[in-house]
């Protein structure tokens, strides 16, 4: 849902009100309130003098004039007429203020006139209820104002009734959110905390982040690196500035810019957990994993600061991971993992992540079961947890003995109906590759294909994964099935993506690149657009010994 709808329900709520209470407060006005003695009218004149509108900090419309009230029963009327749009001064949306007696200065803020958007006159008259048409006292002058919607005039209302800090969070909430509207919004409310103080550097750094996340490549980056330069002049020793500033020059390729720094700023020991992931991202880039290592770990086990930096956290549990992996250090992969879920909860994508660890590295489907369980209702992708939870139950079914082999293979039909995704899916692995081996030897065909024409080798080769494409091969799969649209070899669709060690896999296993074609085009017309030499040596037949 938009952040912005509540804003907006309750502009409409106010206009209700305000529809719902003009008439009975007018009314009101008829008499001095019971048990009170009225006082005799001042001498003089009633009158209204000096007005002159203009717009504060905040942005907002305001009038300012003199008056001189001699007592008699009476309130100040405030509008805008909007002459351009054919409301008469009777029309437009009004406000009324209660008067002192005597002489007095009074600064009054406009109230938005609804629909319209933009005004020209401003009146102030000073009227006695159910006194007939004539004022007692009236002023009014030219002054065109264009108007913003209604929703962004509320929102105005809002900034204006809280603290600098108080905005600042709101924006930072929005953008950590993550949700284009939100970014808009955020981009608002930092560009008038701007406005009211120029030096506030805070809001400069959280502009950077708004100017990546909403134009992410060269021009984002140096637009970041911009607000960022303006943040440290206001500020020279903010870490903050400088760990964001070390990220911007990380994805220029400055990677020693970008070390010195996060070395500056891990100086004053700094609550932002963002310092160390995005430390060991510049580390992973220049190919000095060890080191990023350390560098993650910092950020996984520094004690807990702000809520916005525990999204640095999560994200170092994950680079961690994949470094580990790299080491296949399935070890500490494991204890890590178990260390994110204490952290972060089973329903947390790291909770997925260690329940598909469980099922395609150790082979325990109990275990992944019993976790994609606890995920299923709650994880950051249903359509991911379904599918695991399917995965993990064909697992299941193939190993366990009895009643409980068909209840697993009843519930891995729900959450994963078989086809040609189950069989990719669990061919994916050593360990979950078994149970498709023991779906096919049940009669599924391995070559069945989806809604779109492929087959479960199909979609390997369409994601260049060699390894479950050797796996599926081993199965049975044919590299001559014809498959998606226009029935194209799937041993074709490797040479159509120039994938060298995919062909050379379709060879060993049989495929003919002499005697399969695609619209009248042969393998090796293919290979010649590709302009790979490798390619179409690889497309020879090999010499018939003798």
């Amino acid at each position: 849902m938009s952040s912005r709808r509540p804003l907006m329900l309750m502009a409409v709520l106010l206009l209700l009100i305000g529809a719902y209470l003009w008439v009975p407060a007018w009314q009101a006005l008829d008499s001095q309130p019971k048990g009170r003695r009225a006082e005799p009218p001042l001498p003089g004149e009633n009158s209204i003098s000096n007005l002159s509108a203009s717009r504060n900090d905040a942005g907002e419309w305001q009038v300012e004039f003199d008056y001189y009230y001699t007592g008699v029963s009476a309130w100040i009327r405030v509008h805008v007429d909007g002459v351009q749009t054919g409301y008469t001064a009777s029309e437009g949306v009004a406000r009324l203020y209660e008067l002192t007696r005597g002489s007095n200065h009074a600064v009054l803020e406009l109230s938005h006139p609804g629909a319209k958007t933009t005004t020209r006159q401003i009146i102030v008259e000073m009227r006695t209820p159910g006194g007939g048409e004539s004022p007692l006292a009236r002023a009014q002058i030219d002054q065109l104002i264009e108007w913003p919607t209604f929703g962004e005039w509320v929102e105005m209302q809002e900034f204006a009734r809280q603290s600098p800090q108080e905005n600042l969070d709101r924006a930072i909430a929005l953008i950590d959110s993550e949700q284009a509207q939100a970014y808009e919004e955020a981009k608002h409310i930092l560009e008038r905390l701007i406005q009211r103080d120029a030096s506030f550097d805070v809001a400069y750094i959280e502009l950077a982040r708004v100017a990546m996340k909403t134009n992410w490549g060269p021009e984002g980056l140096h637009h970041a690196e911009g607000l960022l330069s303006s943040a440290l002049q206001i500020k020279p020793d903010s870490a903050n500035a400088k760990i964001l500033l070390g990220y911007v020059y990380t994805h220029q390729k400055r990677y020693k810019a970008a070390e010195k720094l996060f070395a500056e700023a891990a100086a004053t020991d700094p609550p932002n957990l963002w310092l160390w992931a995005n430390w060991g991202e510049v580390l992973v880039r220049q190919g000095k994993f060890d080191a990023a290592i350390a560098k993650y770990r910092e950020a996984v086990e520094r004690p807990a600061t702000l809520k916005t930096y525990e999204r640095a956290r999560f994200d170092a549990y994950g680079q961690l991971l994949m470094l580990l992996e790299r080491k296949n250090d399935l070890d500490g992969m494991e204890a890590l993992y178990k260390r994110a879920v204490e952290t972060f909860g089973y329903s947390s994508c790291h909770g997925l992540k260690y329940a598909r660890f469980l099922l395609q590295q150790r082979g325990n489907a109990e275990a992944s079961i019993e976790i994609t369980r606890k995920a299923l209702d709650v994880n950051c992708s249903q359509q991911d947890a379904r599918e695991l939870f399917g995965l993990a139950h064909y697992v299941a079914w193939s190993k366990r003995e009895g009643a409980s082999r068909l209840e697993a293979l009843n519930q891995a039909r729900i959450y994963l109906p078989p086809g040609a995704n189950a069989i990719y899916l669990l061919a994916r692995s050593e360990t979950t590759v078994k149970a498709a081996s023991q779906l096919v030897a049940a009669g599924e065909n391995i070559d069945n294909k989806d809604n779109s024409g492929l087959n479960a080798l199909a979609h390997a080769v369409q994601d260049q994964d060699a390894a479950t494409a050797r796996r599926l091969l081993r199965l049975g799969a044919s590299p001559a099935t014809p498959v998606g649209y226009g029935d194209v070899p799937v041993a074709l669709m490797a040479v159509m993506g120039g994938n060298l060690e995919l062909v050379k896999l379709m060879r060993q296993f049989g495929a003919d690149y002499g005697k399969l074609t695609f619209q009248g085009a042969t393998a090796f017309d293919y290979a010649k657009q590709t302009g790979d030499p490798e390619l179409l040596k690889a497309l020879e037949p090999t010499p018939r010994t003798l």
